[in-house]
């Protein structure tokens, strides 16, 4: 199956070793036995596509573009998200020239054009599983042309003053949690963007994923990634995580959901 993420396939069963056991300040342990790569195995949802927004060929003046998509025959719930696959349930990936953006738990988002070259592009969409697969035959895409009256200025290079680092601010070690909880980090020596979701890479700038109890399952991790984040904070639905002690990570990840920037940190918890 070919990957919907290209540009990242070559590097995504390596990538991931350093930041496989993160100790509870961060630091790295002996990584586990990774979990199988549910990214590379077939995923049939059940789910039917259609793009309502924007129509082929439309010309966007503006620096955003919003889409949305007509979907039966399958469940959204982001809050299932990084947890074991449901059939028939999950979320939906969009992708921008075939580069993720971000996952989403409604038919419809609207997607910075931060960093986007004037010209043609185009938007897919595919059904995902709780895990991350993606359903793959059932990809339905459009087009538009990029022509802003006011381009956004451009991210450039930055030059951070030290090495990047995450750190957990919240919840604490040992603390208990139900329902959801608000996942706080501090970032230093690096910028946090949303707008820069799947656009090419821009030294010094990315975002972070928040997984649960593994940062090896899945293409690039995201198996069992939550959600992901561009500011200091993310948060947590509990519904699909069993009671008990997990443990949370929080991965510095660049602009293409890559984890090269090498940083990361872990808490456990009681979920109640």
């Amino acid at each position: 199956m070919r990957s919907p993420f290209p540009r990242l396939a070559a590097v995504a069963l390596v990538a991931l070793v350093p930041l496989a056991a993160l100790g509870a300040a961060g630091a790295l342990a002996a990584a586990p036995k990774p979990m199988a790569d549910h990214a590379m195995m077939a995923f049939s949802s059940g789910a039917k596509l259609s793009v309502l927004a924007p129509t082929p060929n439309t010309v966007i003046t503006g620096n955003s573009i919003a889409t949305k998509f007509a979907v039966t025959g399958f469940t959204l719930d982001s809050g299932l998200a990084g947890t074991k696959s449901v059939p028939r349930t999950g979320h939906l990936h969009i992708m921008l020239d075939r580069a993720l953006i971000d996952m989403y738990g409604t038919p419809d988002a609207v997607i910075s054009l931060q960093n986007v070259k004037p010209g043609k592009h185009t938007i897919s969409v595919v059904a995902a599983s709780n895990d991350h697969v993606d359903d793959m035959k059932g990809m339905v895409a459009t087009t538009f042309v990029y022509k802003p009256t006011k381009p956004l200025p451009e991210i450039v290079a930055a030059k951070p003053a030290g090495k990047a680092s995450i750190a957990i601010v919240s919840p604490q070690p040992g603390a208990t949690v139900s329902g959801s909880f608000e996942f706080v980090v501090n970032v230093k020596n690096f910028t946090l963007s949303h707008d820069l979701f799947g656009k090419p890479n821009v030294a010094g700038y990315g975002h972070w994923h928040a997984n649960v109890d593994s940062t090896t399952a899945g293409m690039m991790g995201m198996g069992t990634m939550l959600g992901m984040s561009g500011t200091n904070s993310y948060r947590v639905n509990l519904k699909g995580i069993a009671p008990g002690k997990h443990r949370f990570f929080a991965l510095l990840e660049d602009n293409q959901h890559a984890p090269s920037i090498g940083a990361g940190a872990g808490v456990t918890v009681t979920v109640k």
